[in-house]
């Protein structure tokens, strides 16, 4: 069994578990066979989301199938058999769930009925996730917990400036490393492939197809997709919709990466989340109460809060 989430039409997977496959195919797979397995793309045409497709996964049914992968997962002993669910996530992701069998020693009725209690589960957990009333609890054995899937849009002008978007898509893009905003709202790409294809979509004549880039980091893994809009007075605008992973990683290094803090800057936020007194978060650093009010005057500059109150609930949106 295996469960990755995928990123737009196949642009990017990541494993969210697997039982029965070693770490090295599954790491394999990831890194590379996704991107030529014939079965991800018949998913991608056959399946909306939420689809549950029973029906064997084969490569005699698949046309132009690549013998390379075949080749790759006969070697690897894993059958070429499967039944799959599609479930919705945010935005461009979405996860499928494939149960990876021998038909001769599978029940069909038994497959669909597990695939439809699991995707009843998810939907629910998904749901409560977004709400993001689940605040605490474990989450280190999970291979990408729900609530590190997220996304946002915003719309850019002919100057490439933000019209529109979320009220926190200066931090959000920061946190993903493809760009950061100017004081003015004005766009200033860190990707060159995302810098070249919002040229493209501003300044070409419609109609033009959506762009689709995925970008890397040490933070999270993102999927852009750019197309081109109207708005007041047929001004054109670009549409730019971001779906992004983040990896579990330490908060003073989101911190750092969202609001351009220091290393001890973000150690401080990371401290005051969790005690009450400025003192407390001082001793715990090892510092002088001075010099944490320093440290917290400068995260105030950086984020543009102006109370602990404030601060702590942004915080909290992205730890």
């Amino acid at each position: 069994m295996s469960m990755d989430l995928v990123l737009g039409s196949n642009q990017a997977i990541k494993s969210m578990g697997t039982f029965g496959f070693d770490q090295a195919t599954v790491a394999a797979y990831s890194e590379y066979y996704f991107q030529i397995d014939p079965r991800m793309a018949f998913i991608e045409q056959n399946a909306s989301n939420g689809a549950i497709i029973d029906e064997d996964i084969l490569q005699s049914s698949m046309p132009g199938s690549n013998g390379e992968f075949w080749s790759w997962l006969e070697s690897t002993g894993a059958p070429s058999q499967a039944a799959a669910l599609v479930l919705p996530c945010v935005e461009n992701a979405k996860i499928v769930l494939a149960i990876h069998r021998d038909k001769a020693n599978a029940k069909s009725s038994d497959q669909r009925i597990f695939l439809t209690k699991f995707y009843d589960k998810f939907t629910a957990i998904n749901a409560t996730m977004r709400r993001e009333t689940l605040k605490t609890g474990d989450v280190s054995n999970c291979a990408i917990p729900l609530r590190h899937i997220d996304s946002f849009k915003f719309w850019l002008d002919e100057n490439l400036v933000v019209s529109q978007g979320n009220e926190h898509i200066r931090y959000l893009l920061a946190l993903t490393g493809i760009a950061r905003l100017g004081d003015e709202m004005q766009l200033e790409p860190l990707d060159p492939d995302f810098h070249a294809a919002i040229l493209s979509t501003v300044h070409s004549l419609p109609p033009q197809e959506a762009i689709h880039l995925a970008h890397k980091s040490s933070i999270c893994d993102t999927l852009v997709s750019i197309s081109t809009t109207f708005g007041d007075v047929s001004t054109r605008l670009a549409e730019v919709s971001i779906t992004y992973v983040k990896h579990s990683v330490e908060r003073e290094k989101v911190f750092m990466a969202a609001f351009g803090l220091t290393q001890r800057q973000a150690q401080l936020l990371k401290i005051i989340q969790q005690t009450f007194t400025l003192e407390d978060a001082a001793r715990q650093m090892s510092i002088t109460k001075n010099t944490a009010r320093v440290f917290l005057g400068q995260i105030y500059d950086r984020t543009g809060v102006h109370s602990r109150f404030d601060l702590l609930r942004l915080s909290e949106k992205f730890s």
